[in-house]
């Protein structure tokens, strides 16, 4: 199964995020992240859980809420 839409529209809730909390790119160095590699995630490049968690970590945000309408996931009542 491809999923290269749904990581286009995850790159792209990213980027709102980093945005809404008046991040810039290079403020994910703090977390661990490359400003090149963090800058593909934008770009919808697939990445893995691991990443993922990292990056709802940074966010400081519920993972859940970073699929939510993406992946068909709906949130937890």
């Amino acid at each position: 199964m491809e999923y290269t839409n749904e990581f286009g529209k995850l790159g792209a809730r990213y980027r709102k995020i980093r945005l809404e909390r008046k991040m810039v790119q290079e403020d994910v160095l703090a977390h661990g992240f490359s400003v090149r590699h963090y800058q593909q995630l934008e770009s919808g490049r697939p990445h893995s859980l691991k990443t993922f968690f990292r990056l709802s970590e940074m966010f400081c945000t519920n993972p859940e809420e970073l699929i939510q309408g993406i992946f068909n996931v709906r949130k937890p009542k």
